[in-house]
């Protein structure tokens, strides 16, 4: 990759250089995160935070699947615009708001470089301008409120900008269905009450390995609903009702079992993708798929068959052993090179890989966990047989 600050201390002072430079470093960075929008040779960026701050394809893919086809779409917060751009492949039209003028100006050249006839990019404060365009309605209302700012990252919804709660009538008012896109840190139950009801339709958003974001979705046509939706790109959706989840218990292993895995290990681990786990559907997950947990404070799952569907990464059970002294003492000769995890477990990954005198690495993964009844175990599985 070039050296993006060498250059641009090379041609201090040339404005035309300085932007071909911002260009090309911001088509480098986000190169994975928007391979259709950059298909756009024309595409251009306003500044290198904007373009690291950007939704990325798949998410904006996602965000417009939520979205009915012709609709008339508002977005509060274009940003960059990929969510803006995305809707308007599926809406009749695309009005975007953005209170930066560089990325009011980029936001225009943008939607005309990629043919988006049905786009009108407007600048202001979005909910000024809702605010005084009383005849305006629309289908959907799309925000995705800043979450930081000079006083650090936000994660409750009053807390960013615009704030969703103070402006909700208004928002409400003005539109059949409204979205909210907010930090993956949020509380799912925590952002009902701020939002003033008892539930709601929520998506989680994610890639293999971390969360992305929570979507809050409100409508003032249909009746509430506690369905969780957990969205893991590229892999099986997993969704869930709150109000049965919260009926609902894991199966977990007892002692014996586990003292018969160990005795004959087989089987496979369960871990669910950070989507998932973020949704909180932990006892719905065990019984769809009668897995069980090894514990019940610990989200890995145990099965003597393999599920392909599982939303989640799947580990082939090689071998099992008790945390111990005499187990720790011979791991090294047995398995000099591994990957480690650990859940619910006394030591850090770096720590245990330590303690057995391991390199990290290799195609197999070692899970130190603590299993029901307080026991802990030293889980060797082949990632070699992982699937999603």
């Amino acid at each position: 990759m070039n050296d993006f600050n060498r250059l641009r201390l090379k041609h201090h002072g040339d404005p035309q250089k300085l932007w071909e430079i911002l260009q090309a470093e911001c088509r480098a960075k986000t190169a994975k995160k928007l391979p259709v929008t950059l298909r756009c040779q024309e595409f251009v960026f306003p500044s290198l935070q904007i373009a690291e701050m950007a939704t990325s394809d798949d998410v904006a893919a996602i965000h417009a699947s939520l979205i009915p086809e012709n609709s008339k779409v508002l977005d509060m917060t274009c940003g960059l615009g990929i969510d803006t751009f995305h809707f308007a492949l599926k809406a009749a039209s695309v009005t975007a708001v953005e209170l930066n003028h560089d990325n009011y100006v980029a936001a225009c050249h943008n939607k005309a470089a990629l043919g988006l006839d049905n786009v009108c990019v407007i600048e202001g404060d979005s909910i000024n301008w809702l605010s005084n365009q009383s005849d305006k309605h629309f289908d959907v209302i799309f925000i995705d409120p800043a979450r930081r700012d000079a006083s650090g990252r936000h994660f409750a919804l009053k807390q960013c900008q615009p704030d969703v709660v103070e402006s909700l009538h208004l928002l409400m008012d003005r539109c059949d269905r409204l979205i909210i896109k907010a930090s993956p840190m949020i509380d799912i139950e925590g952002a009902w009450r701020e939002l003033g009801v008892e539930c709601c339709e929520t998506v989680v958003i994610g890639t293999r390995k971390e969360c992305k974001e929570v979507v809050f979705i409100l409508s003032g046509k249909y009746p509430a609903t506690d369905v969780i939706r957990c969205i893991t790109i590229d892999s099986p959706e997993f969704s869930f009702s709150k109000t049965t989840e919260r009926g609902t218990s894991s199966l977990s292993l007892g002692e014996g079992d586990m003292k018969i895995i160990e005795d004959t290990p087989c089987g496979y681990l369960y871990e669910p993708y950070p989507a998932v786990m973020k949704g909180g559907g932990m006892g719905c997950l065990s019984r769809v798929f009668d897995l069980r947990k090894f514990h019940p404070n610990t989200n890995l799952f145990f099965s003597d068959t393999y599920i392909p569907d599982f939303p989640g990464e799947i580990f082939a059970i090689k071998n099992i052993m008790p945390f111990s002294k005499a187990a720790v003492k011979g791991f090294s000769a047995q398995y000099p090179k591994l990957n480690v995890a650990v859940r619910n477990f006394p030591l850090s990954a770096p720590e245990l890989a330590k303690k057995l005198k391991i390199k990290e690495g290799g195609s197999e993964m070692v899970f130190g966990l603590t299993a029901t009844g307080g026991n802990k175990y030293l889980i060797i599985t082949d990632m070699a047989q992982k699937q999603a």
